[in-house]
């Protein structure tokens, strides 16, 4: 009797809980009965009873036209595919070349116009020192 006591009590002292578990296994078992008891036939995917219209090279199209038999259209179709595949390859060999060749232009235009004397050194290592942290925030095993 101790443990029913004791499940009695867990329950009385969260009632909200279980109030709201039980409304929600009652909505539950409303909604199982409620579509058991409604004859609904089970959706099914529309399928459009038109043709696919394919687009001429003159932007009209072919359903329109009447001229164009299903064969041409699918050798119209493929031409366009084959056309956009080499368009595509060609796009993809011009990024290749201009990606190889991309930093290395940009040294060559930085390293022409740069000339170092001895002087022009001196001032680099000072800003460095200058730019650089401060001795006091380097790590001491950093040298």
């Amino acid at each position: 009797m101790n443990i029913i006591e004791a499940i009695i009590e867990l329950l009385i002292a969260n009632i909200f809980f279980v109030i709201l578990i039980a409304g929600g296994i009652y909505s539950f078992f409303k909604r199982m009965i409620e579509t058991k008891n409604t004859n609904r036939p089970v959706q099914t995917k529309r399928v459009s009873k038109q043709p696919k219209q394919t687009i001429s090279p003159f932007g009209v199209p072919a359903a329109e036209t009447g001229n164009l038999s299903d064969t041409k259209s699918i050798i119209t179709t493929e031409k366009q595919d084959q056309r956009t595949e080499t368009i595509n390859r060609r796009y993809e060999n011009m990024k290749q070349k201009n990606a190889s060749h991309r930093y290395q232009d940009k040294e060559e235009a930085i390293m022409g116009s740069f000339k170092a004397d001895q002087k022009e050194l001196q001032k680099a290592v000072i800003w460095s020192e200058i730019l650089a942290k401060p001795k006091a925030l380097q790590r001491l095993h950093e040298k």
